[in-house]
């Protein structure tokens, strides 16, 4: 793992290894659904592969597509970018690839299973509240 200036934060990695817990159970109580309605085994195991194939590489994808995100340039969003070139500075990171999501809720997210594939998505609330 690459060295930061930022200390880590236990709290967050416990959340983030009981959400992977949860979601493999919800894989778990989907795939004994589908063994009670009298689905061959096999054929379960390979929806459940299908699904979690998808889900790893294109999850980036599905993310911008759920919040309608869009990316933009730099000449389209030049604050969005030089405040994401900072911390990326800062954090001794590669710049991801940069999105805003047209909604009022104040929100935003990182999402990419590495760095070649990350990006950054903010909403226009957050950027009209936020300096």
């Amino acid at each position: 793992m690459a060295r930061t200036r930022f200390p880590s934060d236990h709290g967050l990695s416990s959340r983030m290894l009981l959400t992977m817990f949860l979601l493999g159970l919800v894989y778990v109580a989907f795939m004994a659904v589908l063994i009670a309605l009298k689905i061959p085994v096999v054929l379960v195991v390979l929806i459940a592969a299908g699904f979690l194939f998808f889900q790893y590489f294109f999850a980036d994808r599905i993310a911008l597509f759920a919040m309608r995100g869009q990316e933009v340039t730099p000449q389209q969003a030049p604050e969005l970018h030089e405040m994401i070139d900072r911390l990326c500075a800062l954090a001794d990171m590669p710049k991801p690839r940069v999105a805003i999501a047209e909604s009022d809720i104040p929100n935003a997210f990182a999402t990419g299973r590495n760095p070649k594939v990350a990006v950054v998505c903010a909403t226009t609330g957050i950027l009209r509240k936020l300096s």
